[in-house]
């Protein structure tokens, strides 16, 4: 059979040979076109789809911290627009029985100045008694005899306090002293002293101002500059300095604190105080010989000074007199009244 099929197709004539041939190519050509018109249609599909496109929203909003803040403080002002209220409380009687009367102490038992004098004067016997007085003395140096305005004594630290106030001056010249012969007078107290003798010069009205700060040895140069400084400043009204302290205190008190044994004082005897006033300016009240007196012992003890006071006073009244005359005695001292 297979030998038939071979035989039959060796056979066939060479015009059925050209006719299958044109078949294939016929074929082959469809397949080439149907191929190129797909390529075609893939790229030209491919070309004509659009890119993918995203949308959205490009503006975002960030809350700033001062738009927090303001926030914030708009609703705290909001609650306390309306504070709570709270109900007062209300005390009839702040105590549950009222409290016994103060008793009343006779007046004579209130007089605590007796008893303040008492303890400084025990308080002056105490330390004169332990020695103190006597060895600071003895750290002065060598004693000088000194006049003053006709007044002797002696001492080896000495201190001159002189008030160079206008009442002052106006009294002295009416008594025949200049304010250049009270110059005089303590240039020359200055200038007899012996070297090893110490002293000070305090200037002194509402302010107050002296030569040196410590006592200074009488040597020449110091005595020749304190004579340029005494004729050169010894006059008018020295600038206040402390407002707590002014007038005789402050004068005293700086004396006090040289600590001095022996001290020369020029007044008038008008314990003026410089005060100053709620609306302004000053006033000038006086002030009692009892409380400057109080004064002067304080200083005493705080210093350690006991110095004999002498004082010279122009123009005194009956008060002046009798007020300078307890001051010198308290201090062993006499009053020179011109």
């Amino acid at each position: 059979m297979l030998g038939v099929l071979v035989s039959s197709s060796l056979a066939e004539s060479p015009s059925s040979r050209s006719r299958g041939r044109s078949t294939l190519f016929i074929a082959l050509a469809v397949q080439v076109a149907v191929l190129l018109a797909s390529v075609f249609v893939m790229v030209k599909e491919d070309v004509a789809v659009d890119p993918p496109a995203f949308s959205g929203e490009r503006v975002v909003t960030v809350e700033r911290p001062e738009v927090k803040r303001m926030d914030r403080l708009r609703e705290l002002n909001r609650r306390m627009a309306k504070p709570r209220s709270f109900q007062r409380l209300a005390v009839e009687d702040p105590f549950l029985s009222e409290l016994p009367p103060v008793p009343v102490l006779p007046q004579d038992a209130m007089d605590f100045r007796s008893v303040e004098d008492a303890f400084l004067t025990d308080a002056q016997s105490s330390l004169a008694d332990s020695g103190l007085v006597s060895l600071a003395k003895s750290l002065g140096g060598r004693e000088s005899a000194a006049e003053f305005f006709g007044v002797k004594d002696s001492g080896r630290r000495i201190v001159i306090v002189v008030n160079t106030s206008a009442s002052v001056v106006r009294k002295a010249a009416a008594r025949g002293v200049s304010i250049e012969r009270l110059q005089d007078e303590a240039a020359r107290l200055v200038e007899g002293l012996e070297s090893g003798t110490l002293f000070g010069v305090v200037q002194f009205s509402q302010g107050t101002k002296q030569f040196s700060e410590y006592l200074a040895p009488a040597l020449v140069k110091n005595k020749r500059q304190a004579g340029e400084w005494i004729r050169g400043e010894l006059r008018g009204n020295p600038k206040v300095e402390d407002e707590e302290l002014v007038g005789h205190e402050a004068a005293l008190a700086r004396a006090m604190a040289m600590q001095p044994d022996l001290v020369f004082l020029v007044t008038d005897g008008s314990l003026n105080r410089r005060t100053a006033k709620s609306g302004g300016g000053y006033s000038y009240p006086k002030i009692s010989f009892e409380e400057l007196m109080r004064f002067a012992d304080e200083r005493v003890l705080e210093t350690g000074a006991n110095p004999r006071l002498h004082v010279v006073g122009f123009e005194l009244g009956d008060a002046e007199r009798a007020g300078l005359k307890r001051l010198a005695a308290r201090f062993g001292g006499t009053l020179r009244e011109m």
